[in-house]
């Protein structure tokens, strides 16, 4: 068995067998913007982007037990085009495989709110709402606001995004190739992107492959 297999293997029963949180999240747009792979040793130097992280952090251990958690920002090397590609094929099965996905609506104060965030807009975050079995949402200011299972949640999710609690219920549930293709490709149009080509890697495993 080569190394790459073996690289593999470790990997598959990594993700299998170890629970973890991950983040779902608007990247900043600003200046220095996010924590990245790169930055992680000088992290402290941007105040902004490391709160973040220390707060994921926190509402992970304290509120979901959990001692492993997944950002892409800093788990993810794009400076290695093969490590981004491989890692962009496997976004859907991280969040689907994640034993929460913590959303963070950086431009939400209460649930009234969270129809005008950019979190339900954004091309990249559709996967993100689609495949976890879990979701708890967060304020920006790490407060709790709902989860997937809430009521008042799905009825934002329906009103932003015209999803239908059937599909919602399919998606969470892991059956979301019950959704006919065509609507999942449906509900990918008019999400933003920053690249023309995000798009496509946007929808991940929602589209043919």
């Amino acid at each position: 068995m080569g190394g790459s297999q073996i690289k593999e293997l470790l990997q598959n029963v990594i993700e299998q067998s170890v629970e973890y949180a991950i983040l779902s999240h608007t990247w900043m747009r600003d200046t220095p913007g996010e924590v990245t792979f790169h930055d992680w040793a000088i992290r402290e130097h941007n105040p902004r982007g490391n709160t973040k992280i220390i707060k994921f952090c926190e509402v992970t251990a304290r509120n979901h037990n959990a001692t492993l958690g997944w950002i892409d920002t800093v788990c993810i090397n794009k400076s290695s085009s093969s490590e981004l590609d491989e890692s962009i094929w496997s976004m859907y099965n991280w969040y689907r495989r994640a034993s929460v996905c913590v959303t963070y609506l950086s431009e939400t104060a209460n649930i009234s709110d969270a129809p005008g965030d950019s979190w339900f807009t954004r091309g990249w975050t559709l996967q993100e709402l689609l495949a976890p079995a879990h979701i708890v949402f967060y304020n920006k200011n790490w407060t709790q606001i709902g989860s997937s299972s809430d009521a008042e949640i799905q009825s934002v999710i329906q009103t932003v995004n015209g999803i239908s609690s059937r599909e919602l219920e399919l998606s969470w549930r892991g059956a979301i190739e019950a959704i006919p293709l065509s609507r999942r490709m449906q509900m990918a149009c008019g999400r933003q992107v920053t690249r023309e080509e995000d798009t496509s890697y946007s929808i991940g495993k929602l589209g043919p492959r």
